[in-house]
């Protein structure tokens, strides 16, 4: 008899252990949060959500305040059929770290008022795939924010279309930008940032598609510009620009005090005059690096021959003062002026919480050894 209750009394007891595991495991999984059929707002689903866990909006407007995101969760929206229509000076205010933004349209209630969705103090976020327009600044990452990605957006006739202010280790990337009134990307004290293949149109009067104030250590590389300066550096050292194409412009690059940062592989198509220097009446310039020692940039108002035929200029090609490209290219490689700005759409995934799957797994192994003591009973 005592040989019998044994067995049993182990297998009750691990029944019960993974029947607490997998109850556990679905109490403290990531849930869904639908809006507006589980909450009528998108604030009051944040308030109500834990870390971790998706607010997916459907597509309508919706009139707040303001959405403070101070958790941990994914805000999904459908595709940009998602409208958040804000009434303060804040859209989107990220202050969380991990925080997912995907799929809005995000607009003030009066023209250019204030900022579509600013992450502040935050590490690790991603924005992407969502619609600025008429705000007074699109994004804003600002703060000491690091570790975060801004992509794939389209930012819209807004005075100011993407700034980082002391942010650093940030991604900017592939993000279309057009028709900013002041800048499209700006950098004001941020360092270690990457910055690349954004698409930076339609600027007013021709202001600076890329500016720099007193950043450095960053990456400009491969964005596609048209009607506007490649990069306005003031007080900046240490960044290296490379692989961007500046077409019709007024200028190329216009520097300030600024000093040892790298250009090369920019290729500058129909710009006026391709670099412009604040101090150049003092005889004060900056002193840059116009190529990387093999290979420099191509510049459409270079006359020079290439004799040897080896894509480089046989000659150098002097900007201002001491400032010259020791190896401008001849040519520039094909690109297309008009690429498709649609973003492409995202779908939520979810999926079974690994606690719960352990804990099925549990049950099944002792279901299965239950049975196979009853069979040799037999």
């Amino acid at each position: 008899m005592k040989t019998k209750v044994v067995p049993l009394l182990v297998l009750v007891v691990f029944l019960f252990l993974a029947l607490t595991v997998s109850v556990a495991g679905v109490n403290s999984s990531p849930k869904t949060i639908t809006v507006p059929d589980d909450y009528e707002t998108i604030q009051e689903a944040i308030d109500l959500a834990n870390n971790g866990d998706t607010i997916a909006v459907t597509a309508g407007i919706y009139n707040e305040e303001w959405v403070s995101v101070n958790k941990s969760v994914s805000v999904i929206g459908d595709n940009q059929k998602t409208v958040l229509h804000y009434h303060s000076s804040l859209g989107f205010v990220v202050t969380a770290d991990n925080v997912h933004i995907d799929g809005f349209t995000v607009t003030g209630s009066e023209a250019t008022q204030g900022y579509g969705i600013s992450i502040s103090g935050a590490k690790g976020c991603v924005i992407t795939n969502n619609q600025l327009t008429e705000n007074h600044v699109g994004i804003s990452v600002y703060g000491n924010s690091s570790g975060n990605t801004v992509s794939e957006n389209i930012v819209a006739h807004n005075n100011r279309s993407i700034e980082l202010i002391n942010a650093h280790n940030n991604m900017i990337t592939e993000n279309n930008i057009t028709t900013g009134l002041i800048s499209g990307i700006s950098l004001d004290e941020s360092t270690g940032n990457t910055i690349s293949k954004n698409r930076i149109s339609d600027l007013a009067d021709g202001m600076g598609a890329l500016m720099l104030w007193e950043s450095s250590d960053n990456t400009v590389t491969k964005n596609l510009l048209f009607e506007g300066t490649l990069s306005v550096l003031v007080g900046c050292t240490s960044n290296t620009i490379s692989e961007n194409f500046v077409i019709e412009s007024a200028y190329g690059v216009y520097v300030g005090e600024s000093s040892g940062n790298k250009f090369y592989h920019n290729y500058f198509l129909d710009v006026k005059q391709p670099v412009l220097d604040s101090q150049a009446s003092t005889d004060l310039f900056s002193e840059n690096s116009w190529d990387n020692g093999i290979e420099g940039n191509y510049w459409s108002q270079y006359n020079g021959a290439d004799n040897d035929e080896n894509g480089i200029g046989d000659s150098v090609y002097t900007l201002y003062g001491n400032n010259q490209d020791t190896f401008p290219l001849m040519d520039f490689p094909a690109i297309s002026t008009d690429p498709d700005p649609a973003v492409k759409p995202r779908s939520v995934q979810s999926s079974l919480p690994t606690e719960l799957i352990i804990g099925i797994a549990v049950i099944a192994t002792i279901i299965c050894i239950v049975a196979a003591m009853k069979l040799r009973k037999k």
